[in-house]
């Protein structure tokens, strides 16, 4: 088997120069390393410090990384071969003690790690020789090789356990950190020995802009070289046209949806949920707030994912149909067309500009067929907590990044009820819990893809949530810089093959 792995062969051009690019973050990371990072931001940072023992690429497909092959010589062992001569940012070569304390470490909860849930199949993680990692599983366990994307710590310098590591972070990835000011910026520089060759960028900031007008403003003054996906939809149509400015767009996997508490009296009852998504108008939303930067969901899986089932129930916005389920539910309209409404529920959301202004509309939208909305906005610590907790009636939110299918036993299986997992609607099906539960130990790929299609349709037949959209992933990234490509996860791994060019004298 051929492997290209995740960087594909970057074209570098000429020798390296002596280049800098600035990147603006939406907010600010919080520990850059891996095994404890739980933010978006961190994700994406990390890309660059670390390599993973196997990685995601652009199509969400396994492939190598540190691991340069693998083999299951049975269901419950897998042995990986690692790349020879790699170097940490320190000098020290990684070896397969590196990799095993790594998923020791991560996989123990009392030591903080957060890959517990899934590492206690985990039985033995045994280092025959230097480059040669074995996992030892107590049962088939499908999702494993997926998991496996983590970013790897050098056991020389990441124990014993404490903060001096996560603030001053080595991997061995193609730039090694140089500052951390919280809440300002990350400044990241070219490492020399990456195993791939050094990246043509030496010095890449990420610099933290938290106003959306001063992020804008910055990239047209220059001072900002990328933004991706932080900018709202409107403003995409004059960067495009601003001289020396390109926009790149990608078909996005991150799920828009409202979501419901299912033990309520109300939106408990399918019927309700099913008039609610045929009272919504989401070509309108699309077309309004989100100016075509958006596709019409039919699920949780994005249409990208290889697990994705297209040939599901769908709502198409019909409010005629909307009304006569509220009326089938034991709901009628009790004045016609007057201003009394069959029933209202709160609709929990963030204090987001575009996410107010959308909710707004669903408002609207709902109360034409006698729906009342009262909408309640919070800070977005506030309300992501209530989230977590089912504190809700009703909300919208967005799963981000979500390229592997086995999320869903995380989201939909009956014993993943806050605080064990993110079953926050309190959904129980027995029939899905089986299907996910046989998921996790069927390795033969087209099976487990027959599962997921059968748990797909069931989740859109049972109007678990009512979907909403995928949005287009879109980086705003100055001509100079090509080679510029975006991860589905939204991981920065491309800025490592950026060459420079010259633009022409327009700037086109």
């Amino acid at each position: 088997t051929i492997f290209l792995g995740c960087s594909g062969s970057p074209d570098r051009g000429g020798g390296p120069k002596e280049l800098r690019m600035v990147v603006a973050l939406e907010g600010s990371p919080n520990v850059l390393d891996p095994r404890y990072a739980l933010g978006a931001h961190e994700v994406r940072i990390n890309s660059l410090i670390y390599n993973y023992l196997v990685c995601l690429d652009r199509r969400s497909r396994v492939a190598p990384d540190l691991a340069e092959s693998w083999e299951l010589p049975d269901p419950r062992t897998y042995i990986f071969h690692l790349r020879r001569g790699v170097l940490f940012h320190d000098g020290a070569e990684l070896t397969s003690d590196d990799v095993a304390y790594t998923f020791a470490s991560g996989g123990d909860p009392e030591r903080g790690g957060l890959w517990g849930h899934w590492m206690n199949r985990v039985e033995a993680i045994e280092t025959p020789d230097r480059y040669t990692v074995v996992f030892r599983l107590s049962e088939p366990f499908a999702p494993f090789l997926v998991k496996l994307a983590k970013g790897i710590v050098p056991r020389h310098l990441a124990e014993p356990l404490g903060k001096s590591f996560a603030e001053s972070p080595v991997g061995t990835g193609p730039f090694r950190f140089e500052e951390f000011a919280p809440g300002e910026r990350i400044r990241l520089t070219a490492f020399d020995g990456y195993f791939e060759g050094a990246p043509e960028l030496r010095e890449v900031v990420f610099k933290v802009i938290t106003n959306q007008t001063t992020r804008m403003l910055e990239l047209k003054r220059g001072t900002v070289d990328l933004l991706q996906n932080a900018l709202p939809p409107h403003s995409i149509k004059f960067f495009e046209r601003e001289p020396g400015i390109r926009i790149i767009e990608e078909e996005g996997i991150n799920y828009s949806y409202i979501g419901f508490n299912l033990t309520h009296p109300i939106v408990g009852k399918r019927e309700v949920r099913a008039a609610i998504a045929h009272a919504i108008d989401r070509d309108a939303i699309v077309r309004h707030s989100w100016k075509g930067l958006a596709t019409k969901a039919t699920g949780f899986l994005a249409p990208r994912i290889s697990f994705y089932e297209g040939d599901v129930e769908t709502y198409p916005y019909d409010p005629s149909k909307a009304a006569a389920l509220l009326d089938a539910a034991g709901l009628p309209d009790p004045d016609g067309d007057g201003p009394r409404l069959r029933f209202t529920v709160s609709y929990k959301t963030s204090t987001d500009k575009l996410r107010n202004e959308i909710a707004e509309i669903i408002r609207d939208q709902l109360r034409r067929v006698g729906i009342g909305i009262e909408k309640r906005s919070y800070e977005w610590g506030t309300f992501y907590d209530d989230i977590k907790k089912g504190n809700f009636e009703m909300y919208s939110l967005t799963w981000v990044g979500m390229t592997d299918p086995d999320a869903m036993f995380w989201i939909f299986h009956s014993s993943m009820a806050p605080p064990d997992g993110a079953n926050r609607g309190r959904y129980e099906n027995p029939e899905v819990d089986r299907l996910l539960e046989l998921s996790r130990i069927t390795l033969d790929p087209a099976e487990r893809k027959r599962l997921f299609s059968e748990i797909q349709k069931i989740l859109a037949r049972d109007l678990v949530y009512v979907s909403l959209y995928n949005h287009t992933d879109v980086a705003v990234i100055k001509k100079s810089f090509a080679g510029y490509e975006i991860y589905p996860t939204g991981e920065f791994r491309s800025l490592k093959k950026i060459r420079v060019i010259e633009p022409d004298i327009e700037g086109h």
